[in-house]
């Protein structure tokens, strides 16, 4: 992920921060990746149970 996707998310997670929203998954890996965490989101073979064809 290069820095303008980074600065992107960092955007996103404090535009939901102002919002009070941040309840959300999405909001959780907006937060991690502006915070240079990894990022949370599952790989497809986890989100396919393994069998990503």
């Amino acid at each position: 992920m290069d820095q303008a996707e980074v600065n992107n998310w960092k955007a996103i997670a404090e535009s939901m921060e102002a919002k009070g929203n941040t309840e959300s998954w999405f909001y959780l890996r907006a937060r991690a990746i502006a915070d240079g965490k990894p990022d949370p989101m599952p790989n497809v073979s986890e989100l396919m149970g393994g069998s990503a064809a």
